[in-house]
């Protein structure tokens, strides 16, 4: 196997795991701590809707780890999206 063909394969590995990943984090068994635009794909929405709600104080709770560093617990996340449930 050529040193081409190696790196395709692995490139095309990597992708294969990155879905497999996305798949995961979609059911619930992804990152408990997730960034931004994990949260905002956890719920449907664009980052930036997230970052605005975050903003205006009425967005999921999250985690202020360092000054430019947070995270959303996903179990806060989904209780704070089925607090919004309209019944």
């Amino acid at each position: 196997m050529t040193e081409i063909e190696l790196s395709n394969e692995l490139s095309a590995l990597r992708e294969k795991v990155d879905l497999v990943a996305d798949q995961l984090t979609r059911i619930g068994v992804g990152p408990k701590l997730m960034t931004t635009p994990e949260c905002a794909e956890f719920l449907g929405f664009g980052k930036d809707i997230i970052f605005e709600w975050r903003k205006k104080g009425i967005g999921p709770p999250y985690l202020s780890i360092t000054e430019r560093t947070l995270r959303y617990d996903r179990d806060a996340v989904f209780q704070w999206a089925r607090s919004h449930e309209v019944k």
